[in-house]
């Protein structure tokens, strides 16, 4: 802490009040880029502004990602409403499934600009908290690829978001997703993984990369593997056990991320 103090006691000129690039970029660690995202609420004149840090070590529940949103909205309730907006963002990602003691998400409303349409609010909200969740996936330790998963036609909320983690968290799917391997197989075994013959009937299962569907109906392979080339791959796991679903996100594993991890000790 004594250097703490002292960096704090060397700043000698008043600190910028709206430069949320500049936050974004003092807080990066292996980030390779600063994040940082803004929304206007309808019907007002306030705003959302949100940066975060962490590319390694991600997945919520406690991680090494922090995200601080900022609004001069009057908001009532908003602990709940920014509970529900996490719950659909920041606690849907994931780099490599590992987890640290930093995790830290965090509103800050001054209700300068008076109050806002609620719905209109929890609407910027998650745009900008979104936006961030794209942000930190697209730039995981070693990352080329960001990966979207959705998981739909589950018995429940809770199954949905266990397949599609099982899936963006699998170590041969985010290879192959790396490679451009269009392998159908891994993403199959991962939701197998996740769930029992009980839970879901595999006949009745769809995945899909993109548009095309890959399971059970076959795919152009050179058109999926061109699909596979592109910087954002989504794959979509429609289970047929019900009508919940979710999306989750995360990144491709290369070569990258072993030496970046690999190569230095703490």
């Amino acid at each position: 802490m004594d250097r703490v103090r002292a960096g704090i006691a060397a700043v000698d000129t008043p600190l910028p009040l709206d430069d949320a690039e500049a936050v974004a970029t003092a807080i990066m660690t292996t980030d390779t880029v600063r994040k940082v995202a803004a929304a206007d609420i309808a019907g007002s004149a306030a705003r959302v502004v949100g940066v975060a840090k962490g590319v390694g070590m991600i997945e919520p529940d406690m991680a090494t990602l922090i995200t601080l949103f900022f609004t001069d909205a009057a908001v009532d309730d908003l602990d709940r409403v920014f509970r529900g907006v996490i719950d659909r963002t920041f606690n849907c990602v994931s780099v490599d499934t590992d987890t640290s003691t930093s995790d830290t998400a965090i509103v800050l409303a001054s209700g300068a600009a008076g109050p806002v349409d609620p719905s209109a609010f929890e609407a910027a909200l998650h745009e900008v908290s979104l936006s961030l969740t794209k942000q930190v996936a697209r730039d995981g330790e070693g990352a080329t690829k960001l990966i979207e998963v959705c998981a739909d036609g589950a018995a429940s909320a809770a199954q949905a978001k266990r397949v599609a983690k099982a899936v963006v968290n699998s170590p041969l799917v985010k290879t192959a997703i790396h490679g451009a391997d269009p392998n159908w197989g891994r993403v199959a075994m991962a939701i197998g993984k996740a769930t029992t013959a009980e839970e879901i009937d595999q006949s009745q299962v769809t995945i899909r990369f993109g548009a095309q569907e890959v399971y059970p109906s076959a795919a152009d392979l050179t058109a999926l593997t061109d699909y596979m080339r592109g910087d954002e791959v989504r794959i979509h796991v429609s289970l047929a056990a019900g009508q919940e679903s979710a999306t989750v996100w995360g990144c491709d594993l290369s070569d990258g991320y072993v030496r970046i991890n690999a190569d230095y000790t703490t």
